[in-house]
Formats: C-alpha cells, sequence, structure tokens
C-alpha cells in the first residue's frame, strides 16, 4: 500500500492537476463553507492526481468511477478509476487500483494500492483514516466507542489522541468494508484485527496532531467489522 499525505490548501489556491466532474463541481458550490469546498474538490483531484502519477498516466486523463453498495455506480462510494474515454464519450478503460481517502484538519491522506484478485479469489479493497487529535479535545462521542473502548478511554493518559486513534481504526476498517457509517460504529472494535495497522503520521510529513490509520478489507465478501482478521499490508510513503 502507498501513502501520500497532501495539504489542501486555501480558497484562491491552485487545485491539484485534473478535472472536476460536472457532479463534483455542483456538489462543492452546494457547500457553503468556501474551505470545505475547496478541501473537497482539491482532495477528489489530488486523489486522481496520485493514482495517475502512480500508473503514467496524465491526470486529466483519470476519471472517477465511484461504486456505492445502496445505490450503484457514481459520484460516491468506493474510489473507483477509468482512463480517457471511447470516441462515444462512453467510459474507457477501468484502472486496476484500489484507491482510499480521508480529509482532516487542511490535509488529505492518500491510499493507493493494486487491485489484483487475491489468492482466494476476492477483490481486494482498501481504507484509510485521517484525525485531528484537537477535534476530540472539544468532545469524545461517547456513541461511537463500545463499552470496552469507553472503559478503556477512562484508563488512558491521554483520552483524546486514543478517542482519535481509535476512531481512525474503525473509519479505515469501514471504508475498506464498504460500508462506511452505515454500519454502528459503536460495534465495531478494531484492536487487535489484524486488517487494520496504525500510521506514523510523522513519517508521512504530517504536522504534529494527527493520528491515522490503514485498513485492508475485500470488495466482494460479505464479512462484516467481526469477522476472522486476515493481516494488513505495511504502509509505505
Amino acid at each position: 500500500m502507498r501513502l501520500l499525505a497532501v495539504p489542501l490548501g486555501v480558497p484562491g489556491t491552485r487545485l491539484p492537476a485534473g478535472v472536476p466532474t460536472a457532479g463534483e463541481s455542483q456538489r462543492a458550490a452546494a457547500i457553503v463553507d468556501p474551505q470545505r469546498s475547496h478541501e473537497y474538490l482539491a482532495g477528489r483531484l489530488a486523489l486522481r492526481a496520485f493514482v495517475a502519477g502512480e500508473l503514467g498516466v496524465e491526470p486529466e486523463r483519470v476519471r472517477p468511477a465511484y461504486s456505492c453498495p445502496a445505490c450503484g455506480s457514481g459520484e460516491h462510494g468506493r474510489p473507483g478509476f477509468v482512463v480517457g474515454t471511447d470516441d462515444d464519450g462512453a467510459p474507457g478503460r477501468p484502472l486496476d487500483v484500489a484507491a482510499s481517502l480521508s480529509r482532516a484538519g487542511g490535509w488529505a491522506l492518500l491510499a493507493l494500492a493494486a487491485a489484483g484478485p487475491t489468492a482466494d479469489g476476492e477483490p481486494p479493497a482498501i481504507g484509510v483514516d485521517l484525525a485531528l487529535v484537537a477535534d476530540f479535545h472539544r468532545a469524545i462521542p461517547d456513541a461511537a466507542y463500545s463499552p470496552a473502548e469507553r472503559r478503556r478511554l477512562l484508563s488512558v493518559p491521554d483520552a483524546p489522541a486514543e478517542a482519535a486513534r481509535l476512531w481512525a481504526r474503525k473509519e479505515a476498517l469501514l471504508k475498506a468494508l464498504g460500508t462506511g457509517l452505515r454500519t454502528d460504529p459503536a460495534g465495531v472494535e478494531t484492536l487487535g484485527d489484524g486488517r487494520v495497522s496504525d500510521v506514523d503520521a510523522r513519517g508521512l510529513g504530517l504536522p504534529p496532531g494527527f493520528v491515522a490509520a490503514t485498513a485492508v478489507g475485500f470488495a466482494a465478501t460479505s464479512a462484516g467489522p467481526g469477522a476472522a482478521p486476515r493481516r494488513a499490508t505495511g504502509a509505505g510513503r
């Protein structure tokens, strides 16, 4: 798995290379906060530029092809990509990659891995999540944690940092499994789950105060968060 941390900038700064889709432009325009609107577009384009750079194609040729278990293909859900278009305007060749994106505190964390079938024939999927510890200093959302996790948070010296770490691990796994927050996060415990790995945020160039996690799931499986653990691949820069 390849990881890249990217500062998203502020409104008026140059966006990463690439072309927003009509749907992305419409969604960005609907976001009232100019900073959040800019970060949404910057993150989307940064992920496509990352994919393009790893595969040696121009970012402008990479187009999104997201898939949502609830509503099918479209502008949201599990990230997917095609390169180019046919002469009749139909989508081009699907790219055999798994990707994930998380935004927090003005940064994006991007993840990319080859998506060929595994030895048991299941297509892999990945998830990444970035969390800002300062957000958990303001409030720790108890409803997002299991009773065991809440007890853990009462016993550690830095509860906000541990809450952020546990949250990043949950989000990364739920993204990898394709369910997202349609699954109650309080029912997801990831400590000891080999599908989930903590990430050295400072080693990726992120400033102090961030925590991050990656996870590996399988797109075609019905295995949920409580399934038997599979060991996650190591995260690299």
